[in-house]
């Protein structure tokens, strides 16, 4: 496939692939059969893949998985301390400029949407730092419904217009344009120079139900367990690793008592067919994305986007 040259993306621009998808679409696996046939390395966009102290819990993909190929960012957080999107820009970005100076093409993949967007946007979150510990905000996945109207009714008094665009159900996203709005700036976009490319995994409903069934049934396990005792062992209290992501509450009841293993896969498939909506609703969203058949195999999705960024990268140098 043309990919350099006279066929291929616009000269010295870095290349990026971003692959986006539901959980359990089959992202890595697509991230790595491209990058082998792309010569490309990966850039992780999971916030919880990135959280240097969890692996199994939050389906880290493993050396075996990763078959030889680089993956950059599954370290750059740690478990109990804050990371925003605008953190994660700076690594992200720093990551595929120098894999660009390799002459490789990067592979951005995760589910987390913000990151994502906020990569390949070019967010500059208005320069504004987020706070670190807040004080007006729970430190949980959720934030107090009370907290979240009283923060709404600010925005509405300080930037009526931001007000109007926010995404009201999510109350971190209006506590950080109240944080923005009340430094007189706002997140803007800039997209940076890059050559990119951005593949939607798509998987029908039933076949991803049964996908999120079967990875419940498997991550629900002794090594999982083993994870979370050796966490709390470590001073990691229950109550941080319940929030940190899904699975681990639920591990945690079963691991002392208060649920069978079988009630704890159930209420992780919940969670994570909860979580699944939510992220087709956020990709719904997102422009010029351009969706794959992900239900076929993994030669032929493999093929279907090969085809597609090939078409992106030479149309832009005509």
């Amino acid at each position: 496939m043309g990919t350099s040259g006279a066929d291929g993306p616009i000269p010295d621009r870095p290349r990026v692939v971003a692959i986006l998808g539901p959980t359990a679409s089959g992202k890595t696996q697509l991230a790595v059969c491209l990058a082998k046939e792309l010569g490309g390395e990966l850039v992780n966009a999971d916030s919880r893949q990135g959280i240097r102290e969890l692996t199994i819990g939050v389906c880290q993909p493993t050396a075996a998985e990763l078959q030889g190929v680089t993956c950059h960012g599954l370290d750059w957080s740690r478990l109990g301390d804050s990371f925003s999107a605008a953190e994660y820009r700076v690594k992200a970005t720093a990551a595929v400029e120098a894999i660009a100076s390799r002459k490789r093409p990067a592979i951005v993949v995760g589910g987390t949407g913000f990151y994502i967007r906020a990569l390949l946007g070019g967010f500059d979150f208005g320069g504004v730092a987020p706070q670190a510990r807040r004080t007006d905000s729970a430190s949980g996945p959720i934030d107090p419904p009370s907290l979240a109207v009283a923060a709404a009714a600010e925005l509405e008094r300080l930037d009526p217009q931001r007000a109007r665009e926010v995404d009201r159900s999510n109350p971190r996203r209006v506590i950080r344009a109240v944080e923005l709005a009340r430094a007189g700036a706002r997140a803007s976009q800039l997209p940076p120079e890059w050559s990119v490319v951005k593949l939607g995994c798509h998987v029908g409903t039933g076949l991803l139900r049964d996908r999120i069934e079967a990875r419940s049934e498997r991550l629900v396990a002794d090594p999982f367990r083993e994870e979370v005792e050796s966490l709390l062992s470590r001073g990691f209290s229950a109550e941080l690793l319940a929030r940190t992501a899904i699975g681990y509450s639920e591990v945690i009841d079963w691991a002392q008592g208060r649920c069978t293993r079988g009630e704890a896969v159930g209420r992780v498939i919940a969670r994570t067919w909860r979580y699944a909506k939510a992220q087709w609703t956020w990709l719904r969203t997102e422009p010029d994305l351009h969706w794959v058949d992900a239900a076929v195999s993994p030669a032929a999705v493999t093929s279907q986007c090969l085809a597609a960024i090939d078409s992106a990268w030479t149309a832009r140098v005509r």
